[in-house]
């Protein structure tokens, strides 16, 4: 190999490690803030550590107070997954350990990234570059808030698939995908309904591959969903897998849909009047049923205005730079007093700039930053999508497992909620970016894409 070969990989691979080591110091700046701001926790913050008391305390997943009065719905807001971390915490008395088993999750998750998309440590930098415009990383690595374990999942999920079809297709990395997809949906109930999209992408490797093996796995999360719904019904007379989903659709989805029609007052009393309804059912079942229907009977009055309130909501999942993430986090940079979402769905684009004039010159640059950062990525992800004529596994997973989440995300989109599919949107920007500005130049000519 020549000297000036081997220099220039010595390099390369140097950097690799400074910018590594570089990610973790910046981790353990934001565990250092964190031990040390002042702020409140999040209201998921508290449901997480409350479902995790009870269920070590008094053997039941409950994510509210036991002692007063029971609400149905607490049975199975929280699924076990996080709750069951936490009591790493609960033993230590101090939520040290979590943050610390968080931290190690974020630097995994972003070393599997690496693997499946970036091949060549001259471009190393690109993706890096990236994470340093994406603060809600290290900020939720540090909040007890079940995102950073949830991110984890997913991009082993997708780790599975890319080693599915690198070894030559073997079927321990699709029994192993089926674990972590159980895994996912008893971390957050947002995954439970992608269940569906995965038993077709199982027929169709099926279909590639007849191996029965295939087909078998998905035993895991079928049995789990069996487990857990029958489990949800013996404690609230309902097979529904979380109450989540109806506190979404209501709380949010109906809530603000409402508030950019008519206002703020107009929506706090139907919601309340649609509550009030609702709640003279008998069961717990029935009252569900009846929020739900009732909401869905308003969005299907007028299913054009409503679709275009959802899309615009999925589309702020790309987008959002995360203004709630950094006030909460840094509290003095907080100088307004409404939330950008809520200014947002109930003024447009008008009331949402009038709240970022009011943000001071260091947080309104920050936002700008990483709003331009998000741009940028979000144009990678679609040249990794589509600007290449190579058919790839894992091209369409990730295409669909982040459409899916944008999509059931609708109203609520926001930088939380994209979080733990904002790794693989990284490594798939990069590599996009490097396919399309370097492929066939010098120092891409290693450059191989997977």
């Amino acid at each position: 190999m020549p000297l000036g070969t081997m220099k220039q990989d010595r390099f390369r691979f140097r950097t690799l490690y400074y910018i590594s080591g570089g990610i973790i110091l910046i981790h353990l700046l934001f565990f250092a803030l964190a031990l040390i701001r002042d702020t409140q926790p999040l209201p998921d913050s508290r449901e997480y550590l409350q479902a995790a008391e009870n269920l070590y305390q008094e053997g039941v997943l409950y994510s509210d107070d036991l002692s007063a009065g029971i609400r149905e719905e607490a049975f199975t807001r929280r699924p076990p997954g996080y709750p069951f971390i936490l009591g790493l915490g609960l033993m230590a008395g101090s939520p040290l350990p979590v943050l610390l088993l968080q931290m190690l999750l974020s630097v995994l998750s972003m070393s599997l990234v690496y693997k499946m998309f970036i091949k060549n440590p001259a471009f190393v930098w690109l993706p890096a570059l990236f994470l340093l415009m994406t603060p809600a990383q290290f900020i939720y690595s540090n909040q007890v808030m079940a995102e950073i374990p949830f991110q984890c999942i997913l991009v082993l999920l997708l780790w599975c698939i890319y080693r599915y079809e690198e070894s030559g297709h073997k079927i321990r990395y699709i029994w192993l995908a089926n674990l972590l997809l159980t895994l996912g949906m008893a971390t957050k109930p947002v995954l439970f309904p992608f269940a569906l999209i995965w038993m077709l992408l199982s027929i169709f490797l099926f279909v590639r591959k007849p191996k029965p093996l295939i087909l078998l796995a998905l035993l895991l999360p079928a049995l789990w969903i069996a487990a857990y719904t029958f489990r949800n019904h013996s404690r609230t007379g309902s097979m529904q897998y979380s109450s989540i989903q109806t506190t979404n659709l209501v709380n949010y989805n109906l809530r603000y849909y409402i508030m950019g029609a008519e206002g703020r007052e107009a929506a706090s009393q139907r919601i309340d009047a649609l509550y009030e309804s609702c709640g003279a059912e008998g069961t717990y079942k029935l009252r569900s049923k009846c929020l739900e229907e009732e909401a869905r009977k308003v969005f299907l009055e007028h299913p054009l205005s409503y679709a275009w309130f959802h899309l615009k909501g999925s589309l702020r999942f790309f987008l959002d730079p995360g203004r709630f993430d950094l006030v909460h986090f840094f509290p003095g940079l907080d100088s307004s007093t409404s939330g950008f979402l809520e200014e947002l769905n109930q003024h447009g684009l008008k009331g949402s700039f009038a709240l970022l004039k009011q943000q001071g010159l260091l947080l309104a640059g920050a936002l700008a930053l990483i709003f331009l950062c998000k741009v940028i990525k979000l144009i990678g992800f679609f040249l990794y999508l589509f600007g290449s004529k190579k058919p790839g596994m894992l091209r369409w997973l990730l295409f669909g497992l982040v459409a899916y989440l944008a999509l059931v995300t609708g109203p609520l989109g926001a930088s939380r909620f994209m979080l733990p599919v904002e790794l693989l949107i990284i490594g798939a920007a990069a590599q996009g970016w490097i396919l399309c500005l370097f492929q066939g130049r010098q120092g891409a000519a290693t450059y191989q894409e997977s």
